[in-house]
């Protein structure tokens, strides 16, 4: 085992576990591990009002709407399968409406918690459903199956605690290169498909975060070229198809004809809005209805697909294209994430409790620790000092050299609350040393709901991670203030959802390599005329948000003409060249820079 805290220890198992998580079972007789007052004839309603919340989020489970299980079974009914399983059974929701309607088929059905395999015996017909209880993913039989219904555990990387490196083998297993970050339901998907016999068809319903994420890139070729995705329908953001988790969803349609399928130059996708009914989906899936309002289908090009990063965009609005004047942020700026503290409330404090400690001025430097402690789109040196007046926490930690015995108290204090051996802080020598961020001139909010929000620092403090590092390669605060009006503008807006990831109930994120990929004007190809005008828009913006009398749309209108009439200029005249920048630097905050005390500096 690894030093306290490594990441390689937490995904191996890390001393929390010895040997897999979900270890192969083998059960005779299920009848003990029924849930108490557990009733089969209600099995999904009963098996969340006797299982802890708790255990079902520990195995992942979040059960199929029936509904959502028709519509997977009209798809593998269409294989006319002899062999059927389900990998993650649960209390057995998609293999009672398959029997419902074909109950001649020789059905395998697996799950690794002992209480869900006993709810499913029970609830499903005796003797037509041989069951095992094991880990999917551990698997050793060589069984294929003509269809394949699943919904797989929706279960993140760091929750599950192999002893061995599951992402290696699955990927072994299948020729594909994953991601120590990748989710359970992703390894699911890959071995779902290496169980097919040829021409077999698997219905999934999984979470849709993997379409926008890095680690389901890997996946998303995987089908693609190799044929196996046949249909994707996607769930509008608003939807939550999943109970009691804050989720996207999709439905995949797979099959192994691979070269019936390879030969395919466009992916069939259905996007579906909220408010559509179910049973209005499912008509229009089986051909029965063909207009209907909140549902869009598109053809779009699988070789454009496998190259695009992120879907959600995609899949509502079709393969974006660059447009003249437009480049992407990269080309003016470069990102990092904030300053990650390991302990924010150790080491984010208000002035009054840095005195108390008696740390000296001299490692503290000022710093935002929330969003909702920026209310405009400019922050400058009277904002900070109304955050610190109000008692806020306004001042970071960065403690240098040789302790003062306040000092020594202060860092005693952390010890004897275990911070040394958190993980972050278990990385670092001395533990309390903070990490190397510049003052970023623009702050990016990792989340927003409608929109995602861009601030010009012009009081040049220190940020955490709440916001994202936006460093300009030009340091004029013109350009910077230029380059933030453009990045809060609706037209920019609305083009950046291509490169958000998007969770339940339409959070939007950003990882610091997503912004550099949002477009704007090419601000190095304008006049400085121009430039200045965006820069008076942007103050005149953060007058009209802080204002409780008026309304910004209508500088925001301003500002979008604005962006398009530099978009123009850029796009007829030849921007200067640019040298490719290097990341933002790392290492020990006190490496490579001197702070000044106070707000003002």
């Amino acid at each position: 085992m690894g030093r306290p805290g490594k990441k390689a220890d937490r995904l191996n198992g890390g001393g929390l576990a010895v040997g897999s998580l979900f270890e192969e079972k083998q059960v005779a007789s299920s009848q003990s591990v029924v849930p108490p007052g557990y009733d089969p004839q209600r099995p999904e309603t009963s098996y969340n009002e006797c299982v802890p919340i708790e255990h079902r989020k520990r195995y992942g489970q979040f059960f199929t709407p029936p509904v959502i299980a028709d519509i997977l079974c009209d798809w593998v009914e269409g294989a006319n399968p002899g062999s059927l399983l389900d990998p993650a059974v649960g209390t057995g929701i998609l293999l009672r409406r398959w029997l419902a309607r074909r109950p001649q088929a020789a059905i395998t059905a697996i799950d690794v918690d002992p209480q869900a395999i006993a709810a499913a015996r029970q609830a499903l017909p005796e003797g037509k459903v041989a069951f095992r209880c094991c880990d999917f993913l551990r698997w050793q039989s060589q069984d294929r199956f003509d269809g394949i219904l699943a919904n797989p555990p929706y279960l993140r990387h760091h929750d599950m605690l192999y002893a061995s490196d599951i992402f290696q083998a699955v990927g072994k297993r299948n020729g594909v290169r994953l991601s120590r970050l990748t989710n359970a339901y992703c390894l699911f998907i890959l071995e779902i498909c290496r169980r097919l016999k040829p021409k077999g068809r698997a219905g999934i319903i999984v979470p849709g975060e993997w379409l926008n994420a890095n680690f389901g890139m890997p996946i998303k070729d995987f089908l693609l070229t190799r044929g196996f995705l046949r249909r994707l329908v996607y769930f509008s953001h608003a939807s939550l198809v999943f109970e009691h988790t804050l989720s996207t969803a999709c439905l995949l349609f797979v099959e192994r004809c691979e070269t019936d399928a390879r030969s395919e130059a466009t992916l069939p996708t259905v996007f579906v809005r909220d408010g559509v009914q179910g049973e209005v989906l499912r008509a229009y899936l089986r051909g029965e209805q063909s207009e209907t309002g909140g549902i869009s289908e598109y053809s779009l090009p699988r070789a454009q697909l496998v190259a695009e990063k992120k879907w959600d965009y995609v899949l509502q609005n079709g393969v974006p294209e660059m447009r003249p004047g437009f480049v992407s942020l990269a080309e003016l700026a470069r990102t990092s994430r904030g300053i990650a503290t390991g302990a924010n409330s150790f080491f984010h404090l208000p002035d009054s409790q840095s005195k108390a400690w008696g740390i000296r001025t001299g490692h503290l430097v000022p710093c935002v620790g929330r969003a909702k402690d920026v209310k405009g789109f400019v922050f400058d040196e009277r904002d900070f000092a109304e955050l610190s007046a109000t008692g806020k926490p306004a001042y970071l930690v960065c403690i240098k050299g040789r302790l003062t015995s306040s000092e020594s108290a202060y860092v005693a204090e952390g010890e004897a609350l275990g911070l040394p051996q958190r993980y972050l802080l278990a990385c670092r020598s001395p533990w309390y040393a903070m990490e190397s961020r510049p003052p970023a001139p623009i702050w990016a909010a990792v989340f927003g709901r409608n929109r995602l929000k861009f601030v010009w620092n012009r009081a040049g403090i220190y940020n955490l991670t709440t916001f994202h590092c936006v460093y300009p390669h030009r340091e004029d605060p013109d350009f910077v203030a230029a380059l933030v009006a453009c990045l809060n503008s609706p037209v920019v807006q609305a083009t950046s959802q291509h490169q958000q990831r998007v969770y339940g109930g339409g959070l939007r994120k950003f990882e610091p390599r997503d912004l550099l990929e949002v477009t704007v004007p090419n601000l190095e190809a304008v006049s400085r005329r121009t430039i200045r005008e965006l820069h008076d828009l942007l103050l005149r913006l953060d007058g009209y948000s802080r204002s409780e009398v008026g309304s910004a749309q209508g500088v925001l209108g301003a500002i979008d003409e604005a962006v398009r009439s530099a978009a123009a200029e850029a796009s007829s005249r030849e921007g200067p060249s640019r040298a490719k920048r290097g990341p933002v630097p790392s290492g020990l905050l006190w490496e490579q820079h001197t702070y000044r005390d106070g707000p003002g500096w």
